[in-house]
């Protein structure tokens, strides 16, 4: 069976009593901007596209640096020596010098702050072996993360035509290391950073901002343009955005402000179902209860902006009639969420209580009772 809910006359108040809906355009190529809670996509611009991701490949790297460091292969006070490779690796730098050796938080704040293509070799090396046994292994996690769209050939993102993600990967993967690594992502709200008497600045310049922006990682390569992907949080709302494909660092600047600014002024949080909450009683079939409320599991709070308040509405599924017996939790339906210009959100229906089989005699005659009266 399937049903509807028109959740739209919840809205219809705000509707009219709300500020005019702010609209968005961007010169960015690639853009992706959603709710970090409920993976809700507030802004796409071809974020399924190819692009060429230069330093945000970092992100990866890291990624697998806190992996080592949180199961204790490494720690932070280790160090790692830097090769002749790593010495004079092109491209964006820490200074490293030849034949010394660097600790751990260094070189993560080094990849975070100074972008340092040293310190990813450098890092890589001691991990793996080699740059390009890192490499795999890069793409071993990808695979794992279900980045399915992205292949990595160095550590440090410089340009290879088969080094590629998407701004969707690109966003999962910083949503994997928010929520897998919480106590290593500080690192990537560092302002500064030093090594051998000279101090870079984190390129990522709206951390400076009142946006809440605490991450995470800009890019740039004459093939893939000026890019940045960040995570913000303000009014206990958490936003990732990422912009690509820009002309220059003003241009990245301006448009990633723009687009996170949009997710908090255009978008406004609503409760749409409750824990436990019952959405309606389907019939069940040789059990000692005849019907079986069908409830959500969890709190589904959403970010919507006016159009999504005027045309939000529910479908729901579900076999009528069900078998006894039944345990409370089992998944007995699903619900999508409509929300217009947006991609629908699926979630699952619950049997609200336990619902025991009756004996075989008990159960014949409800059987015949079935058959009998079905279609009335």
């Amino acid at each position: 069976m399937k049903t509807k809910l028109n959740l739209s006359l919840i809205f219809l108040w705000f509707a009219f009593n709300c500020q005019t809906l702010l609209s968005f355009d961007t010169s960015a190529k690639n853009v992706l901007l959603i709710d970090f809670d409920t993976n809700q996509i507030l802004f796409s611009k071809d974020a399924d596209k190819k692009i060429y991701p230069a330093s945000m490949s970092k992100l990866m790297t890291l990624y697998i640096l806190f992996d080592s460091l949180d199961k204790g292969i490494v720690s932070l006070e280790d160090k790692f020596s830097v090769s002749r490779n790593a010495y004079q690796k092109e491209g964006s730098t820490i200074y490293a010098e030849l034949e010394t050796e660097i600790s751990v938080e260094n070189l993560i704040r080094g990849i975070v702050v100074s972008s340092g293509n040293d310190a990813c070799v450098i890092v890589a090396e001691a991990l793996s072996g080699s740059e390009e046994s890192f490499a795999q292994q890069m793409n071993y996690y990808a695979l794992e993360m279900g980045l399915n769209d992205s292949n990595f050939k160095n550590s440090s993102g410089l340009h290879d035509i088969d080094h590629y993600t998407t701004a969707e990967d690109l966003v999962r993967l910083a949503k994997f290391i928010i929520t897998d690594f919480p106590e290593y992502y500080s690192f990537f709200a560092d302002r500064s950073f030093t090594w051998n008497n000279i101090t870079q600045y984190n390129r990522n310049n709206i951390l400076k901002s009142d946006l809440g922006v605490d991450g995470l990682k800009t890019g740039y390569t004459s093939k893939s343009g000026f890019g940045i992907i960040v995570s913000s949080k303000k009014n206990d709302i958490r936003l990732i955005g990422v912009v690509t494909g820009l002309d220059n660092v003003d241009e990245r600047t301006t448009e990633i402000t723009r687009l996170i600014n949009y997710g908090y002024r255009g978008f406004k949080s609503y409760s749409i179902f409750k824990n436990n909450q019952i959405i309606d009683y389907v019939s069940v079939w040789k059990g000692k209860t005849d019907n079986l409320p069908l409830i959500v599991a969890n709190d589904l709070d959403l970010l919507l902006d006016i159009p999504g308040r005027r045309g939000i509405r529910a479908e729901y599924k579900y076999s009528e009639p069900l078998y006894a017996p039944i345990t409370k939790g089992d998944i007995v339906g699903s619900m999508e969420i409509v929300i217009p210009g947006r991609k629908n959100i699926e979630i699952n229906l619950l049997a609200g209580e336990n619902i025991n089989k009756v004996n075989f005699f008990s159960g014949f005659i409800k059987s015949f009772d079935y058959f009998l009266y079905k279609d009335e």
